[in-house]
């Protein structure tokens, strides 16, 4: 089970500046659900009944690596069966995989799993409730399916020439597979600073577009009531006065589209916890809405799919505790039963239905591109 973390300009790093780090000869992984926590290091398996995730990692796993994600739905009361977190253990960062062996490829493309008219359908009901004062901003998704025979690995790396990104990510687990094209940072901790850059306003990539979204009310007025939610929900995690709003309304272009970006930061309280900091910041914020605990019960009822690691967290902690977390945008998931890819969007009281629709093909293009030139 390897893991791949790519960027275009060494995102993913603390110090050490590299655009890859990979990782090697798991020892294991170990995995969160609703009645207990699952580690399996070295061949044992062992159950931590009723413990979260990091407290087995501050008692059992103090010297390594964990690479994985938590889900959407981590600490939800309504979870699945589904993971609420996992992690493949690992005691280094390694050196470059070996390139895999080239197969056949046939053309692959990526197909509505979520139709246009439901999603669209979807989009209307939540601007009633907008407008009847329930929410005021609120992330839909939906769903694609696609068949590729391609090493997934060799996906990942197609996936990413197609769009370079800050956040790329490829993990292997023992029984699926997430890429990512993420640009999006949900957390970075180093020592006792800790970051976020949330993304919210999107258009095409041209250079008019670009222009364009920089003075679009609308596209600035989500990323504003995104960096807004970020910032009380760090508050809850960091020391009195030491949250700041250090930019807003980046412009970030990509070669599919273009994103705004702004970045807060903080210093963490003395002694809190790996689990205190996400169960206080998850899901993000920039994939649910606000006010987030209403968003998040509005989405579960409108929304068929279960999310998982999309929308949710993907990313490493060190073994200082030092952790890098993404997005998990732009993600497919590939098991035994099927792929899937998945995009969404931000939907306020201005929204036009049928282009937040169009809005999920732009960010879809990337990955679609992706699997048209196999």
């Amino acid at each position: 089970m390897k893991a791949h973390l790519k960027s275009k300009n060494s995102s993913w790093c603390f110090k050490k500046k590299t655009k890859n780090l990979y990782f090697d000869n798991s020892l294991g992984y170990i995995f969160q659900k609703k009645n207990g926590t699952t580690l399996v290091l070295s061949g044992k398996r062992t159950f931590f009944k009723n413990t979260n995730l990091f407290e087995v990692k501050k008692r059992k796993l103090k010297d390594f690596f964990l690479v994985g994600y938590l889900s959407y739905e981590f600490g939800m009361t309504k979870t699945s069966k589904d993971y609420e977190a996992i992690f493949n253990i690992y005691p280094n960062i390694s050196s470059k995989f070996k390139a895999s062996k080239k197969n056949d490829i046939q053309k692959s493309y990526l197909k509505k799993k979520t139709t246009d008219l439901k999603f669209i359908k979807s989009v209307q009901k939540v601007k009633k409730l907008i407008s009847q004062g329930d929410i005021y901003q609120i992330n839909l998704t939906r769903e694609f399916v696609f068949n590729s025979h391609k090493n997934n690995h060799d996906l990942f790396l197609d996936y990413f020439k197609q769009q370079p990104v800050e956040y790329g990510s490829y993990i292997e687990f023992h029984d699926h597979v997430i890429l990512s094209g993420s640009m999006e940072l949900f957390l970075q901790k180093y020592k006792k600073n800790i970051t976020t850059r949330p993304i919210k306003g999107t258009s095409e990539s041209s250079k008019i577009d670009s222009n364009n979204l920089r003075k679009d009310i609308k596209e600035k007025a989500e990323n504003l009531m995104i960096v807004d939610l970020m910032r009380n929900d760090l508050s809850t995690v960091c020391r009195p006065g030491s949250v700041t709003v250090d930019s807003l309304f980046k412009i970030k272009r990509y070669s599919t589209l273009t994103q705004l970006e702004s970045t807060v930061s903080g210093k963490l309280r003395d002694n809190i916890s790996l689990y205190n900091i996400f169960k206080n910041t998850m899901p993000p914020g920039s994939v649910t809405g606000t006010p987030k605990k209403k968003a998040a019960e509005i989405i579960s009822q409108v929304e068929k799919h279960q999310r998982g690691p999309y929308c949710g967290a993907v990313g490493y902690i060190d073994s200082k505790d030092n952790f890098c977390f993404s997005v998990g945008i732009r993600l497919s998931i590939i098991n035994n039963e099927r792929k899937s890819f998945y995009t969404g969007a931000g939907i306020v009281w201005d929204s036009k239905p049928k282009k937040e629709n169009s809005e999920t093909y732009l960010k879809a293009k990337a990955f679609r591109n992706t699997l048209s030139n196999l």
